[in-house]
């Protein structure tokens, strides 16, 4: 069964290339270009895992993260963090991963293929 990977992101041209990326390993992705949006495609679209940029305008990646982890049905959704931003939020658990850009596509897939388990 093929996975699908929620993609939240509000750079266009970052969104492209990750589903791109992705869709040539084989996933099925979805698409949000803010923490708003990934809201709104978490619960209809039911993803594997989620990459998620942190500074986005409206709900930012923190928001969405600490949303995410208060609803006991997407709680346990695997998450990676795909951002350009600084150190990690105190909100976000040290056992989510983190990919900083510009994005090591190697990095990436090994960091997805073990989140999947």
């Amino acid at each position: 069964m093929t996975k699908k990977i929620l993609i939240i992101d509000d750079d266009p041209a970052i969104v492209e290339f990750l589903e791109d990326l992705l869709q040539d390993a084989g996933f099925a992705t979805v698409t949000a270009f803010n923490g708003g949006e990934g809201l709104d495609k978490l619960t209809s679209e039911s993803p594997d895992l989620i990459t998620l940029d942190m500074d986005m305008p409206e709900k930012g990646g923190v928001l969405f993260y600490a949303t995410l982890r208060k609803d006991e049905a997407t709680r346990d959704i695997p998450v990676v963090i795909v951002s350009g931003v600084g150190p990690r939020p105190p909100a976000v658990g040290k056992d989510v991963p983190v990919i900083t850009k510009p994005i090591d596509t190697d990095a990436l897939m090994a960091c997805i293929t073990t989140q999947l388990g």
